[in-house]
This record gives C-alpha cells, structure tokens and sequence, in this order.
C-alpha cells in the first residue's frame, strides 16, 4: 500500500528533486520493469497572513454587519406587530357597555293575618285619636275666639267709662242645708241672722243666686209661714227650697235634701266663680271635689263640732261659725 505524504508549499522543491534523483525508484513499481509515472501532488498556495489590523477590521465589520442585521430584523418584527395590531383594531368590533342593571325596590314582607288584624286596629285607634284631636281643636278655638270677645267687651266698657278700669267681682252662689245648720246651731245656743250670713259671705263678689234647702210639714193645712225651716230665711234674700217631710212607721221624720242640692250645684259650677255651701255634712265631699275640678272656689261654711273632717279637707276656704258669732248672730 502506497502511501502519500502531504508536504508543505515550501518542501515542494525538494520533493520534486528526491524525485526526479538517479536510482529514486518508485516502490509501487512493476516487476516486468515498467514504471509508473509519478503521482502529481497539488501543490497548496501559501494563505497569506493577515495582520492585526485587518482581522480587527474585520471584526469590526462583522460586528457592525450582525447589529444591523438585528436591527433591521427588530424593526421588521415591530412594523409587523405594529401592523397586525392596527389590522386587530380595524377588524375587531367595539364592544358596547352593557346597559346598567336598576335595584328593583324590595318588596316588604307579608305579615300574617293576625299581626294585619292588629295593625288594622292600631290604624282604627290612631283615626279616633287624630279625631278626637281635631275636636279639641276646635274647642279650644272657639274658646279663644270668646275670649277675644270677651277682650272686646271689656275695651269697650273701659272707653265708655272715659278710660276707666271697671272692677269684675266673681259670681257667687250660696246653698244652705237648713236642718244640719240649725240644728247644729241649737245645740252651740247660737240663733244666726241670716241676712248677716248672706252679707258676710257675698262681700267683694257679685251674688248670683242664694238658696235655702227647707223641709216643711206634711200636713196641708199647716201654713208656711210657721214653718220652723222656712221663717229665718224669709226676707233674707233666699230662694227657699221646700220638701215635705217623711213619716217612718217608727214614728220618724225626715227630710233629705242632699241629692238635689248636689244636683244644683253641679248644674250651676260652669257659671259661677265661688261656691259656697253651709252644712257640715260630710255626704257633700264628692260634689265638692267635682266642683273645685271644674276650677270652681269651693267655701265650706258651719260649726267646727258639726263638721265631716273630709268635708273640711276638701274645701278651698273653711269658715267656722264660732268664730264670727258676734257678727253673725241676731241682735
């Protein structure tokens, strides 16, 4: 086997010198004699060496060429992303908001049938309220408008009377209980005028009405005028009340005036200023406190000894007889 020995471009003389030397025959040769011719190595040209500069050059311009390369590729793929997202927006369709939901107002519960009676009730109670309201209203309206009324008057009076103020006494009324009184001025041996009681009791007010609650016989032919319970009080200035006595079948007699003294002085507190009631009868307590209800001054007039404590205590003004029976009394 032949083999081939690469020399270099510079060994190339010396090669072909060996060669083409006397007796330098070819191994490859033939036994019968004949010679081969020998083989042509190519003779490689000498690369020439390239200096610093020109490889830094040539750096340099690889360099430069790969940067641009890169460039023009980041420029290529912006003007395609550019591109691709100015076709996106032109194809794609906007989208509309969506229109905005309104709350629908919650519905309230039902409430039970029982719970609607209830309220239903309440609804009633507060109707009659308001209209008891509105009739208080008006009440009290029309007691405004009387007072104004009432203001007018009283101007008038004063410019009648050239500027002058004219006095308003309270109106009083007085309501005798005839038997508790003299009774229990028999037994303190006190016989009262009764004409200095009126006087006494009427001073400084203006006296509306004064009445003398008297029982009386039973008897037809007894004339009034002897009556024990009518005669102190005739000519005095009373109206005289008269009931015929009760005969029991114990051989009793009696005469109660109570309920309608009470009656009258319940019917006549709305026009009066000053009550006063002679009897120590505690029975009278109520319709004292009803009266003084009303605003009404209420004068309990009679004998300390004869005299209900309860009675005492509910009167605005007690007045013991005792005390005044010099001026009260007769003579």
């Amino acid at each position: 086997m032949t083999r081939f020995f690469r020399r270099d471009a510079k060994d190339g003389d010396g090669s072909a010198a060996a060669e083409s030397a006397p007796g330098n025959t070819n191994p490859d040769s033939s036994s019968d004699g004949s010679t081969t011719p020998p083989r042509r190595s190519r003779a490689r040209k000498p690369r020439a060496r390239a200096t610093k500069t020109e490889s830094t050059t040539k750096e340099d311009s690889t360099t430069t060429t790969t940067r641009s390369r890169r460039s023009g590729a980041r420029a290529r793929k912006s003007t395609a992303a550019t591109t691709e997202a100015t076709t996106a927006t032109k194809t794609t369709p906007v989208k509309k908001a969506p229109p905005r939901r309104t709350r629908k107002a919650a519905t309230p519960p039902v409430p039970p049938p029982e719970e609607q009676d209830e309220v239903q009730q309440l609804l009633g109670l507060l109707r009659q309220q308001a209209g008891l309201i509105e009739n208080q209203n008006t009440l009290l309206q029309s007691l405004v408008d009387e007072q104004k009324q009432t203001t007018r008057a009283i101007e008038r009076s004063v410019s009648a009377n050239g500027g002058g103020l004219t006095e308003v006494k309270p109106r009083l009324a007085v309501f005798v209980d005839v038997p508790n009184i003299l009774y229990a001025a028999e037994r303190s041996g006190v016989e009262l005028d009764w004409g200095k009681v009126l006087d006494f009791l009427s001073l400084g007010r203006t006296l509306v009405r004064a009445t003398a609650y008297a029982p009386i016989s039973d008897d037809p032919a007894f004339r009034r005028e002897n009556e024990r319970f009518v005669v102190p009080f005739m000519d005095r200035g009373y109206r005289i009340a008269t009931k015929p006595l009760k005969r029991f079948s114990g051989g009793s007699v009696k005469a109660n005036f109570d309920v309608e003294l009470a009656v009258d002085i319940v019917t006549m507190a709305d026009r009066l200023d000053v009550v006063a009631l002679v009897s120590g009868d505690g029975d009278f307590r109520r319709v004292a406190e009803m009266v003084g209800n009303k605003g009404v001054r209420v004068e309990v007039m009679a004998f300390g000894n004869s005299t209900a404590r309860e009675l005492r205590e509910t009167a605005d003004r007690y007045i013991d007889i005792a005390a005044y029976v010099p001026e009260l009394s007769v003579g």
